[in-house]
């Protein structure tokens, strides 16, 4: 992924797993403060979209790690930007949903 270094790349993984592992613990505990009811399967979509977008984030670095850089950023702008789509929709209609009267 960054070619002829040693290093970065496992500290990339180590901060994608590190961002990943903070938003899973900290959405539950941010949509607490707020008093906003959100059921299990609303927030399994809502990982689910997180989730499959690192994979999209880092399959696209992968791709330039293998120098194929234009392919890379293809890869993560045509598919990054519909899951970052379809992850404002879902908080629009499961979080900052109206209440009900």
């Amino acid at each position: 992924m960054f070619p002829g270094t040693t290093i970065l790349n496992y500290v990339f993984w180590m901060a994608m797993g590190l961002i990943q592992a903070l938003v899973v613990a900290g959405v539950y505990e941010w949509l607490k403060s707020f008093q906003k009811t959100v059921t299990w399967w609303q927030m399994g979509l809502i990982y689910g979209c997180f989730l499959s977008f690192c994979a999209v984030v880092a399959g696209g670095f992968t791709l330039v790690g293998e120098f194929e850089s234009h392919g890379g950023w293809y890869f993560i702008g045509y598919l990054g930007v519909p899951h970052v789509i379809a992850m404002a929709i879902l908080v629009k209609l499961f979080v900052f949903k109206k209440a009900q009267a």
